[in-house]
């Protein structure tokens, strides 16, 4: 059940990635996702929860999951087994995959080619004065960088390609990226790459991830523009389409995973400029507090339920009218001289047994008296 719950979190944030993300950001998306994850991990049960009877389905999967498929070494293997090992080898070597990554990513920052730009080291020196009180990012040019990005989870760098741009476009360039890194948007995609791990099976979690990268830069310009004016915002949009011409002349050899500054699709591109001269309107602290109590809400109810197999018993299982429960709550086993036992039910004698009789269930789980 917890298994179906997350699978259906995750669809609903695919649903309403498209619609929701590029208005209110990727923290919507990235929430339906937590509480999918955290519903497969806490599978509790609520004492009050209603049971719905499931008598084809779930028996189904359940006869599917458990029917055992060989023996090895005696121990009994079925579909279960097969897939939860599957399941821990691939989110293992997946999880090694991302640090691999990270690590290689750390060596090819620390070999980068790189050039003194005075005007980029000037720009630099005003960003750190403006945001003194917040942490800080070094900012590097290097020949060897395809677009203006920003690498690193522990010491964040802002790498950039040479460019001739003027001070103005250069500004919104360093602008888009610091938004990137006080905004943790590096992080967000390690925590999805995290997510993808867990559920590397799920195609769900790839289509939720498909589009992040561009959700990400969208998120960026809105930060970056909210308080510009019209004016301002065209210009903003005239160093990105200037910045793109010069990045299409430029040859690179590396590929750093990183979230950058203009996206290769050029359907995107036309969307981000839209959205920077024409954004939604911002979004209300009701509409946020609605979105929290509802995704709240669905969490909860998704504890509400419990889905459980039921079967019809045989004809010959069913009790008879005249069929005696044998429980240790009101049944014991007498024994007797010769070695056998009298069975006692609601303090009455039932029947003799002999000592080969009291080896297995039910007789096995009563109490014994001499």
């Amino acid at each position: 059940m917890s298994l179906l719950w997350c699978n259906l979190f995750i669809f609903l944030s695919v649903l309403c990635q498209r619609a929701l993300a590029l208005k209110y950001g990727v923290n919507l998306i990235l929430a339906m996702i937590s509480i999918g994850i955290l519903r497969l991990l806490i599978p509790i049960e609520v004492p009050s929860a209603i049971v719905v009877r499931s008598e084809a389905v779930m028996p189904f999967f359940q006869r599917f999951f458990t029917t055992q498929l060989f023996s090895l070494w005696g121990i009994s293997i079925n579909r279960l087994n097969v897939f939860l090992t599957v399941w821990v080898v691939g989110s293992v070597a997946y999880l090694f995959l991302i640090a691999w990554t990270i690590f290689e990513q750390g060596s090819k920052i620390k070999n980068l080619q790189t050039e003194y730009c005075p005007q980029v080291s000037n720009l630099t020196k005003e960003f750190e004065k403006r945001f003194m009180a917040g942490p800080t990012c070094r900012v590097i040019v290097s020949p060897e960088v395809k677009t203006p990005m920003l690498v690193g989870y522990v010491s964040p760098v802002i790498l950039l390609p040479p460019l001739s741009l003027t001070d103005e476009d250069l500004r919104y360039v360093l602008i888009h990226e610091w938004n990137h890194f006080v905004h943790k948007h590096l992080w967000i995609k390690l925590v999805f790459n995290i997510f993808c791990a867990v559920l590397w099976w799920n195609p769900f979690v790839y289509m939720a991830k498909s589009d992040l990268d561009y959700i990400l830069e969208v998120s960026c310009d809105r930060y970056v523009v909210r308080d510009l004016s019209s004016t301002e915002r065209m210009q903003y949009v005239e160093a990105t389409t200037t910045v793109m011409k010069q990045l299409a002349s430029l040859v690179t050899r590396q590929s750093i995973p990183s979230v950058g500054f203009i996206t290769a699709i050029p359907e995107k591109i036309v969307q981000r400029c839209e959205l920077i001269l024409f954004p939604p309107k911002k979004t209300s602290k009701w509409t946020k507090t609605f979105a929290a109590t509802f995704l709240l809400f669905l969490a909860m109810s998704s504890y509400a339920f419990v889905f459980q197999t039921a079967y019809t018993p045989p004809e010959d299982n069913i009790p008879r009218e005249n069929s005696v429960n044998i429980i240790p709550e009101h049944s014991y086993l007498q024994e007797i001289p010769d070695g056998g036992f009298i069975l006692v039910v609601n303090g009455a004698p039932l029947d003799r047994l002999n000592s080969e009789d009291v080896i297995d269930p039910p007789y096995s789980e009563l109490p014994i008296y001499k």
